[in-house]
């Protein structure tokens, strides 16, 4: 791994702690009587003693970030594309827990406050508030006719590319399972802040509007995403372009609709709590996790935002939790398995019936009766990888180079020479080994 190729995933990566930062800064200001996971009425939202508690939440997020960053330095220096994976799954894992200290820190200080100066609603009980009227309004889900055109759009490469056939599918899938997603995982409850049923009905529109809208832009990037990268696998920068634009695109549209429908919660409810105002803080751990035995509810909305968020009072949310858990602090494995194969020999090999190349558990080959012709290669035409491994010590799968088109290839990429095996249907296979020697042995065998 270079250090350019480092300052490239470096950048690509680093935009997730602006992300989270500002995300998490963002539970300063009051939506729906909402602060740092607590319900506070309208004069506590201007209280001194809150403001100098948030104040400190700032500064403690802003000492957060200049901490994570300066951590994540040392990873441009890295020249293992396994160790920088592992330090960079390490520090997401970091990153997570470090920036929900200071939120659980200030969100138990408010609570305290909160009982301390008699704002804790203590008429309320543990319970699923709605409104009536609002909960009467129709729910008017997108047509799935809007998703039949991006998964139309994104089954194209697979008329053109039989060979990664697996990833133009996958890829595709995405789509349905996006619809899936926007009508299976939303929740149909009014908003209620209050007792103003129009503001009830205005924020749950506005949540319906934006949630739709995540899943059908996102379904269409994916779409076209599968097409784009169909047109450019012969051209990596254009490939990995591609690939960026789509990261950023789905990324920025979703992170934009979230703070947009923020700010809009935030606008809406600015003059509500000075009545009667739903406060439902008992059935969230730390403000942040929804706990409520009494809702039957797998899946609940977010407090705040256009996201959704598990009932962990339910047997099946809390084993999906601990899936969770498991997964992310599973992801350093990643690391662990890149640099099994960055160390693992490239090895060729003559059997009884097929010349095979082999890599860290993968084989390559092709039937000795097939071969028409070998060559031995001092030297080796760039290649451009369309779907398998591309690292400094192995070069296995799928790949194009000028003037041979698509070659099947096994090579240890700075140990030559190499043999080029044409076979009878004027399919090209590359095959190389880490042991100096081993090409010329087994060239030797076969001619």
């Amino acid at each position: 791994m270079t250090l350019f190729w480092s300052i490239v995933a470096w950048a690509v990566m680093l935009p997730v702690l602006p992300i989270v930062y500002f995300t998490q800064k963002n539970e300063c200001k009051p939506k729906k009587n909402i602060i740092a996971g607590v319900t506070l009425p309208y004069e506590a939202q201007r209280d001194e003693e809150v403001l100098a508690m948030l104040e400190r939440y700032r500064r403690e997020l802003k000492q957060m970030c200049w901490v994570m960053l300066a951590v994540m330095v040392p990873s441009l220096f890295f020249r293992s594309v396994g160790l920088f994976m592992i330090y960079f799954m390490l520090w997401i894992i970091a990153l997570c827990t470090v920036f929900a200290v200071p939120y659980i820190r200030c969100n138990k200080s408010l609570r305290q406050l909160k009982e301390k100066r008699g704002w804790r609603r203590t008429e309320d009980v543990p319970q699923v508030v709605t409104d009536l009227k609002a909960a009467a309004e129709e729910m008017r889900w997108l047509s799935p006719w809007w998703f039949l055109p991006p998964f139309l759009i994104a089954l194209v490469p697979l008329a053109f590319e039989r060979e990664v056939w697996w990833a133009w599918t996958i890829c595709a899938a995405l789509v349905p399972a996006f619809y899936l997603c926007y009508r299976h995982l939303y929740r149909n409850r009014a908003e209620v802040v209050d007792a103003d049923s129009q503001r009830t009905m205005a924020l749950t529109r506005i949540r319906r509007y934006n949630w739709g809208k995540v899943w059908l832009v996102t379904a269409w990037a994916t779409g076209l995403f599968n097409v784009l990268l169909w047109l450019t696998l012969d051209h990596v920068w254009l490939c990995m372009g591609v690939c960026l634009l789509y990261g950023a695109v789905t990324v920025a549209e979703a992170v934009g609709i979230e703070f947009r429908v923020r700010r809009l919660q935030e606008k809406l409810t600015a003059d509500s709590g000075q009545g009667f105002y739903v406060d439902e803080d008992d059935l969230w751990i730390w403000g942040m996790l929804y706990y409520n035995p009494n809702d039957a509810r797998l899946m609940v909305n977010a407090r705040v935002g256009v996201g959704t968020t598990a009932n962990l009072a339910r047997r099946p949310a809390q084993v999906i939790m601990a899936l969770v858990l498991l997964l992310l602090l599973a992801c350093p494995l990643i690391g662990v398995w890149m640099m099994g194969m960055e160390r693992a020999p490239v090895k060729l090999a003559v059997t009884e019936t097929e010349l095979v190349g082999s890599h860290f558990g993968g084989e390559w080959g092709v039937a000795l009766e097939d071969i028409a012709e070998v060559r031995v290669l001092e030297e080796r035409p760039p290649l451009r990888r369309v779907a398998g491994t591309g690292m400094e010590s192995a070069l296995t799968g799928q790949f194009n180079a000028d003037g041979w088109g698509r070659v099947t290839v096994c090579i240890a990429p700075r140990t030559g020479p190499w043999l080029l095996v044409t076979a009878e249907d004027g399919k090209l296979f590359l095959f190389g080994a880490s042991e100096e020697g081993a090409v010329e042995e087994i060239a030797a065998k076969l001619t």
